[in-house]
């Protein structure tokens, strides 16, 4: 009934010798989604994502699983394919008949949705975590626990309670799942094999500081700068305020946008700092990247130093006098050369 679809291309496709384990962390993720719109209608989508490339995707009308990556498709024949796609579609129809029976028992209304998140994340020293989750229009509804193979919820509403029932009385789900999520971590290793190029791909950031527009004269509102780094793979990284060349430590006067995605498959992300217009210090923004080789990038804000008015007239004095100088010698040596008539010649 609840048996996770795309987990079966997992077990199938688990290789008998174990690749490496990954340079850094890495999760294998099935997304399922089923929109019941009524007791006759319903939509469903599902798709696997390794780290956060999406590798596959499910097409149910009907059923049909889309490769996204050109190493997708590893591990199994296409008559194996094709039976994986009938299997999905089986378990899918019993899923959907279940939680119509439920609905209409427990007196509950449409429409409503359930998402289920199955799957194993791997980490450089070897160990692992299976997991398996379903929640019922955005809220927690039912989780697999993986030591136990019973099924367990926050939740104490009659349909949730219903629902775990089931689950725990049908015990052969639960070993399935359980099974399956095992062999997932093998799939994993299999597919940082074979999707290295993909799974390893490092974009260097982009990064700019500006201001934005100073308040008015007179205003007590600090002045905000913004630091805005983008087009940077893979996802984690590390961006920090300096002031005079010491790390700005998290405060009210910190914000960040968050980690966001970009069209082109890399992320972005703002950090600002608010600061006393005229305060005589100096800022930059720090970011640190994996792409960078263990470097950072280190960009200031341009006007972080006032110049006064002092030095600014100095400035312009001495940049006249270089310039002075250089016209008079370029016309003595013009005079030099128009002097020697034909024929002659200086000593």
């Amino acid at each position: 009934m609840l048996l996770p679809l795309l987990l079966l291309l997992w077990a199938w496709g688990a290789l008998a010798a174990s690749p490496p384990v990954p340079p850094r962390s890495l999760t294998l993720r099935l997304l399922q989604t089923v929109i019941f719109h009524n007791a006759n209608s319903t939509d469903i989508v599902g798709t696997a994502l390794v780290g956060d490339l999406e590798t596959h995707s499910l097409d149910c009308s009907p059923c049909k699983i889309r490769f996204l990556q050109p190493w997708a498709q590893q591990g199994l024949t296409p008559k194996e394919w094709q039976d994986l796609e009938t299997l999905i579609y089986t378990y899918l129809s019993n899923f959907i008949y279940m939680m119509n029976d439920l609905v209409k028992e427990e007196g509950e209304g449409y429409p409503f949705v359930t998402q289920f998140t199955e799957g194993c994340e791997l980490h450089p020293n070897n160990t692992s975590r299976q997991f398996c989750d379903a929640g019922m229009t955005g809220e927690d509804f039912v989780s697999l626990d993986m030591d136990t193979g019973k099924w367990v919820t926050r939740r104490g509403d009659k349909l949730t309670l219903k629902t775990q029932e089931i689950l725990n009385y049908n015990r052969a789900v639960a070993i399935a799942l359980r099974f399956l999520l095992r062999t997932c971590v093998n799939e994993l290793k299999s597919f940082v094999k074979h999707g290295k190029e993909s799974l390893e791909r490092q974009e260097r950031p982009v990064a700019v500081v500006f201001a934005r527009a100073p308040p008015p004269a007179g205003t007590p509102a600090p002045l905000l700068l913004v630091c805005r780094v983008t087009g940077f793979y893979p996802r984690p990284i590390r961006v920090a305020w300096l002031q005079d060349g010491e790390e700005v430590v998290p405060g009210g006067q910190l914000n960040s946008s968050g980690i966001l995605p970009n069209a082109d498959l890399t992320y972005q992300l703002r950090s600002s700092l608010a600061v006393e217009p005229g305060d005589g210090h100096s800022y930059a923004c720090r970011v640190e990247h994996s792409s960078l080789g263990g470097q950072s990038l280190l960009i200031p804000w341009g006007q972080s130093r006032r110049w006064s008015p002092g030095l600014a007239v100095g400035i312009i004095l001495g940049v006249v006098a270089v310039a002075a100088v250089a016209v008079v010698l370029w016309w003595s040596r013009r005079r030099g050369y128009q002097d020697v008539r034909p024929g002659e010649t200086r000593a």
